[in-house]
């Protein structure tokens, strides 16, 4: 990495707990400085990534990532009546297609979040935004500008008739992971098996951050404790593509600071939901960490195992805390690397069958004469978990698409059968 971004990434990471400096942000002179200013209050953990990346990409990212904060703030802030309008009006004024300023903003009373009060200063400036944008080459204003029309349309088709979690996740962020990984690698994936693995990826990142706000309401849960465990459980089959997704995405970027970017980002996530349930965190200096990672495909594969394993021993820990699951943690399956690791599989439902069956060959062979062991019980429902969560994924009006899942499901119960 090019030692220029040095002080960046240093000025990033001193201000990454602070609190925002609001008025510092509404003094700034131009958008480039608004942009300075922020890149990290706005972005937090993402902006310190989109700092790694190198020059060429840098000012794309923040532009695109100020800019679907703007979108944020319209959809969370305005009020329920005129939101969705707002949010259209606010895609279609950032991407030039409009001169006509979106609705202003309610005045908030009460206190509010660091994240929100951000969002509300970039939508009162969202004219520099639109300037950050204006000055990006074609192919860049092209790129994100189509990102805020799609990301747009799906948050107000969710204020009008919400979606569910998944949905929405997969329309919004997954369509921000999509955008940004075609931004730093090129045909590492075939498209269609891209737009399911950053739905994975988004999944995750939503989850987290409904963790992180308490979206008590979202997950119908009664308090931390059980909308910790309903997120966690969540990240089984996302995760499975996830992993996956990363496997390829890191020996296909070439830019070494993109590198550093991805695994800092996936040390990060998987840091804050290990540490939701009280589970150590893969690496202790995640800056260092990716930058190793980003060096080399050994060191790029050394990273995912170890953050795999992290993921794993966080999701028995969680299961440790259940009523459902007193014990078993110590001797029972990993999850995240039950599968063959070394597999070129990218289509998400092959993944969660053959980790599945993975599971299913570690339990006793033979007749069941007695109760089964706790590990052995919670690794039965852990693959009752995926194989049920796969079911889901089918949609119901895809007759083909439930015979295939049908067909590899049996295939992968009689081969499991003939398992030594």
């Amino acid at each position: 990495m090019s030692t220029a971004r040095f002080p960046l990434l240093i000025r990033g990471l001193r201000n990454l707990r602070r609190a925002p400096d609001l008025d510092a942000l509404r003094a700034a002179r131009s958008p480039s400085e608004l942009a300075a200013l922020a890149l990290i209050p706005a972005g937090r953990n993402l902006g310190i990534a989109v700092g790694l990346l190198p020059a060429a990409l840098r000012a794309e990212a923040t532009a695109a990532l100020l800019a679907c904060r703007v979108l944020d703030a319209f959809e969370d802030l305005s009020d329920r009546a005129v939101a969705a309008g707002a949010v259209l009006a606010a895609a279609d004024y950032l991407n030039g297609t409009s001169d006509t300023l979106p609705q202003a903003l309610p005045a908030l009373e009460g206190k509010i979040r660091d994240s929100e009060a951000v969002d509300r200063v970039l939508a009162e400036r969202i004219a520099d935004i639109r300037a950050l944008l204006a000055a990006l080459p074609e192919q860049g204003r092209e790129r994100v500008g189509q990102v805020l029309t799609d990301v747009g349309r799906v948050m107000a088709r969710n204020i009008d008739a919400p979606l569910t979690r998944v949905a929405y996740s997969e329309g919004v962020l997954g369509r921000i992971t999509h955008y940004a990984c075609a931004l730093v690698a090129e045909d590492v994936l075939p498209e269609a098996d891209l737009r399911e693995l950053t739905g994975c990826v988004a999944v995750i990142a939503q989850s987290a951050n409904d963790l992180r706000d308490n979206e008590f309401a979202i997950y119908g849960a009664a308090d931390r404790e059980e909308l910790t465990r309903m997120v966690m459980l969540r990240q089984l089959t996302p995760a499975l593509g996830g992993f996956a997704l990363l496997a390829k995405l890191g020996p296909g970027t070439p830019s070494l600071g993109a590198r550093a970017a991805m695994a800092y980002m996936t040390i990060t996530t998987s840091a804050f939901l290990c540490g939701a349930v009280d589970a150590p965190a893969a690496f202790r200096r995640p800056v260092a960490a990716a930058t190793l990672a980003a060096a080399s495909s050994v060191y790029w594969t050394k990273m995912l195992e170890r953050v795999r394993r992290s993921g794993d021993a966080a999701i028995h820990q969680m299961l440790d805390a259940s009523p459902d699951f007193t014990t078993g943690s110590a001797s029972a399956s990993q999850v995240l690397g039950a599968g063959d690791l070394a597999s070129t599989e990218t289509s998400l439902m092959p993944l969660i069958v053959d980790t599945t069956f993975a599971l299913v060959h570690t339990l006793p062979e033979g007749r069941l004469t007695g109760e089964l062991s706790d590990s052995a019980i919670r690794t039965m429902m852990i693959a009752d978990h995926l194989a049920f969560g796969a079911m889901e994924r089918v949609p119901s009006h895809e007759p083909d698409a439930i015979r295939a899942l049908a067909t590899r499901l049996q295939l992968a119960a009689l081969d499991n059968s003939s398992h030594p």
